[in-house]
């Protein structure tokens, strides 16, 4: 009896250290160009049923480079060119041309990006039939007679720009962008302010959604998925995808150990039977 006991209690004190493999829900991904993507960004065409990241995040491939759609902005798309995890920080292009011919104005509305750190606002004006002949114009955009200028947001020079030019477009470009640089911007991006999100981060866990739905929340955490946090009792909630190991193993353990001591119980019973079976000479 004493020895299936310090057995069940081996079994149990070296099955409750065991640790599931790392299932790797959140790898990062490189489209070819050496730019690594990685968590809280998450690669568009590996979703299935969940992904593992913040909500419009998504990247995708092309020709080799990523490219962050924001899905509020219209079907448009910018090349990254850089990602700076530790100031969380991403750095796109609207065009891989120097020239700054831009169709539309940028409307943000996914709130867990910021475009007001690092860029100037600035207007464009395009096509322009008549303008203060002294101003210094893009000279990559003059088209015959007619010319286009960009001004800084409160530099703009007293004059009818809408009624002489056929379009006028406002977007943000990097600080060193402005004036004929290089033409992009920089987004700054923050942790969803839902405090599920939050406190998964905090224990340490990826913040995972369902079907692309943010009321669809799970924590991912070593070896399977939480309700919240990585710190929440109970066992792991796994998905589809991959089994959670650690339960497998758990589970494994416990019933090995309830029949070792059905077994051992059942033993004893019949030894005393057996026992009492003898009579006394």
């Amino acid at each position: 009896m004493t020895l299936s006991l310090l057995f069940i209690t081996f079994l149990l004190t070296n099955g409750a250290s065991l640790k599931s493999p790392n299932p790797n829900y959140c790898p990062p991904f490189n489209c070819g160009n050496g730019v690594i993507i990685s968590y809280p960004f998450w690669h568009q065409a590996q979703q299935h049923e969940y992904y593992c990241g913040y909500p419009g995040f998504n990247i995708s491939c092309h020709a080799q480079t990523p490219v962050l759609h924001l899905s509020n902005n219209g079907d448009f798309y910018y090349p990254i060119k850089n990602i700076n995890s530790s100031n969380k920080s991403v750095t796109v292009s609207y065009t891989e041309l120097n020239c700054p011919k831009l169709t539309h104005d940028f409307v943000l509305r996914n709130s867990l990006f910021n475009y007001t750190i690092g860029n100037k606002i600035v207007k464009f004006f395009y096509n322009c039939s008549l303008y203060p002949p002294s101003l210094p114009h893009v000279q990559c955009l003059q088209y015959g007679g007619k010319r286009s200028y960009e001004f800084k947001e409160g530099e703009i020079p007293e004059f009818d720009w809408r009624r002489y030019c056929e379009s006028t477009v406002v977007a943000p470009v990097l600080d060193e962008g402005v004036n004929g640089g290089l033409f992009g911007f920089k987004l700054t991006w923050k942790q969803p302010a839902d405090g599920k999100c939050r406190s998964c981060e905090a224990s340490g866990g990826f913040c995972g959604y369902d079907n692309g739905l943010t009321d669809d929340f799970f924590c991912i955490c070593d070896g399977g998925r939480r309700s919240i946090s990585c710190h929440d009792s109970g066992n792991f909630v796994t998905t589809a995808q991959e089994p959670n190991y650690a339960a497998i193993a758990a589970g494994g353990l416990i019933s090995g150990a309830l029949i070792i001591i059905a077994g051992t119980v059942f033993y004893l019973i019949q030894r005393k039977k057996k026992l009492g079976s003898y009579k006394p000479v």
